[in-house]
């Protein structure tokens, strides 16, 4: 059963299109992936579907793994510029084919603004990760909890999130399961959040589908949710809902740590964490 969607609210989509370099430190330019992109087509693009260690999914014609962009609201694509400079789209030249076990029925396209044609799937638009090394790889599953790779029935492979402790220059701190760092903010009262769209730019809420789970050095008894928009369900720890930095690029950085004396990492207890790098 397919989960719903993030609502493209204002806000929520501009917040999230600024992850330019989710999952790596690529230097991209802000151009918008086009013909000079790695996922460019010469013709049709052909759509198959690989075994991978998040199962089978759905790869392009060289075995790249192809995800969706949960703020794209099985809609168009709304991610371009830097976004789309580390996740290129998928693009096609005419219509698409469906390889060995994709069905062809939930093939389809999207126009992006520079006139090229993105291939979807059970109506997601889908794209590449910069920083797949290899066929196979999974390496944007699940970063920032807003990519996702697809299965042959055209469900998204989302999995609730999971909190975890990781040792940072700050101390050992909450990560999510990449490692990276959450965060707090002092200003979100009674379990709420209050980071509103100007917040949203810089920090991005820990997006959850299903029950958040603890990993090693975390609390079970501690987590908990929040609704944050329509479709959005926040990961929370001690009551605190968390949040990522979207400047922090690798785990273990701290780059939103003491940000404007409201933003902290969160320890095990789920205290905010005051140390400085």
């Amino acid at each position: 059963m397919i989960r719903p969607r993030l609502v493209q609210t204002s806000a929520l989509a501009a917040a999230l299109l600024a992850l330019a370099a989710c999952g790596g430190n690529s230097s991209s330019s802000s151009a918008d992936a086009g013909s000079g992109s790695p996922s460019a087509a010469a013709g049709a693009a052909q759509i198959n579907l690989a075994s991978t260690s998040k199962g089978s999914v759905l790869t392009d014609d060289q075995g790249r793994v192809l995800y969706m962009f949960n703020p794209d609201n099985r809609g168009a694509s709304v991610c371009y510029d830097q976004c789309a400079a580390v996740w290129p789209p998928a693009l096609t030249v005419g219509a698409a084919t469906a390889g060995t076990g994709v069905d062809d029925s939930l093939l389809g396209t999207t126009k992006r603004t520079d006139g090229s044609t993105q291939v979807t799937y059970n109506k997601y638009p889908l794209y590449t990760f910069t920083f797949d090394a290899k066929a196979g790889d999974t390496n944007g599953q699940a970063v920032k909890s807003i990519w996702w790779v697809v299965n042959a029935a055209g469900v998204p492979q989302d999995e609730p999130a999971q909190v975890s402790v990781g040792s940072t220059p700050v101390g050992n701190v909450l990560v999510d399961v990449k490692g990276e760092t959450l965060y707090m903010f002092t200003q979100d009262q009674n379990g709420k959040s209050a980071c509103d769209a100007e917040c949203l730019k810089l920090w991005v809420p820990m997006h959850t589908f299903g029950a958040p789970t603890a990993g090693t050095g975390a609390q079970a008894g501690l987590l908990g949710t929040t609704k944050f928009a329509p479709g959005v369900t926040q990961v929370t720890y001690n009551k605190h809902p968390l949040y990522f930095n979207q400047a922090d690029q690798v785990p273990g950085d701290v780059n939103g740590q003491g940000f404007d004396n409201q933003w902290y990492a969160v320890d095990g207890a789920g205290a905010p964490v005051k140390t400085t790098p």
